[in-house]
């Protein structure tokens, strides 16, 4: 992420990253690391070197050739430090693959703030506003601009297979479009909008290029990963939103990639309204009651932080379209988490919100928007209901599948 931040944006902004406590511990380091080599040469002695070089060798290619070591081996130094550039350079050399919208494409708005969020994790049956027997999102709830969609339908239950969907004009007739497309964000480009990616989760290969295609990537929980506890908050993205919505540009559209209701939940929410909560990363020693505590209490979180969000566009002419990549298993069918098929997987929350000026804008959208909630949909409807939604015409566009029309 480090190096993606460098790279594609401009040098002031990567050396903010480069803190004091960074340097110092590449420096201690480094000292380390050559006393290490010296003391090692000086003292110890190995008479067949070559054997021992050999044998090294041999047990990484072994460590690297059976999958469940590999990625063990892969995250720790020094390998670690070959297989990131290796995965950052295949990255960068799919980018550009991929085919690109020719036809032309232009937006009949001079003024337009469209926000799309990708949740994670986060099933439409504990929402509060979906009729979930707890206050999850009483913020959301109480706001009468949050049109929620109960029924939308994901065939895809892994984030790196549903974000390819979700932001392509792949469907389940023509799904290969996942692999080779270009996403709704390379139009909204091409049609002058300022366009901004901002993550909370680190890029995986699958969507990467995706990423790539806006003008501005922005990592905001940089090194955070599921074999930490310490914290890894979505509110971590609020300081970058803001000094988006001000820039000069008044077409925007802003992509944020949110961590939400990821495994281990303790760690993507700040308060325990919902207790007992979790105190083991092992499920089978949790009860299920402290599982879905701190699962709901991931998602009073996202509550408040897409509150915060909303309320920097109320004054603008703006639509914010949330959508989480998949659901989670919470103990049905005895499985939990993402990793295994299960139904609760396949419904994930869905909501869209305007603002005042957009409905005034807009009021056949917003008025169609609402007739098509409680309709059941799929998530390819982001790729053409985000356009539409934005007033973007293209021969791309197929306004069947938009909750705009």
């Amino acid at each position: 992420m480090l190096i993606d931040l460098i790279v594609v944006n401009d040098a002031g902004f990567g050396m903010d990253f480069m803190t004091w406590k960074l340097f110092l511990f590449i420096l201690i380091a480094l000292v380390y690391s050559l006393f290490a080599v010296y003391w090692r040469c000086s003292k110890i002695r190995v008479k067949r070197w070559e054997l021992f070089v050999v044998v090294s060798l041999c047990l990484l290619f072994v460590f690297h050739g059976i999958g469940r070591l590999s990625g063990s081996v892969s995250r720790r130094m020094p390998t670690s430090f070959f297989y990131v550039l290796k995965d950052y350079m295949s990255q960068r050399q799919s980018q550009g693959m991929r085919i690109d919208f020719k036809e032309n494409t232009y937006c009949d708005v001079d003024t337009l703030t469209a926000i799309v969020v990708l949740g994670e994790s986060l099933r439409a049956d504990h929402l509060q506003m979906n009729g979930y027997k707890r206050n999850t999102t009483p913020l959301l709830a109480s706001n009468a601009q949050v049109c929620s969609f109960p029924y939308v339908y994901t065939e895809e239950v892994f984030t790196h297979t549903s974000l390819p969907v979700i932001l392509t004009r792949a469907d389940s007739i023509s799904d290969k479009r996942a692999q080779i497309e270009r996403s709704f964000i390379s139009l909204f480009r091409k049609t002058g909008f300022r366009t901004s990616w901002l993550a909370s989760q680190e890029p995986v290969d699958t969507y990467s290029d995706f990423m790539h295609e806006a003008d501005t990537l922005i990592y905001a929980n940089e090194g955070k990963n599921v074999y930490m506890f310490d914290k890894w908050l979505d509110g971590a993205l609020l300081p970058s939103y803001l000094k988006e919505l001000e820039g000069t540009n008044p077409r925007k559209l802003i992509v944020l990639h949110t961590i939400g209701s990821h495994w281990w939940y303790n760690s993507h929410f700040e308060k325990e309204v919902f207790f007992p909560v979790l105190r083991s990363k092992n499920v089978s020693s949790s009860t299920q009651e402290a599982i879905i505590n701190s699962y709901d209490n991931t998602i009073l979180y996202t509550d408040w932080f897409l509150y915060q969000l909303i309320e920097k566009l109320k004054n603008k002419p703006a639509i914010l379209i949330y959508l989480s990549d998949h659901g989670e298993s919470l103990g049905e069918n005895g499985k939990y988490l993402h990793a295994e098929d299960n139904e609760p997987l396949h419904y994930p929350a869905c909501f869209v919100w305007y603002s005042s000026e957009y409905e005034n804008l807009f009021p056949r959208k917003v008025e169609a928007m609402k007739r098509n909630a409680a309709k059941h949909v799929t998530t390819s409807f982001m790729f053409h209901s985000i356009l539409d939604a934005s007033s973007i015409t293209s021969v791309y566009l197929d306004e069947e599948q938009s909750i705009f029309r």
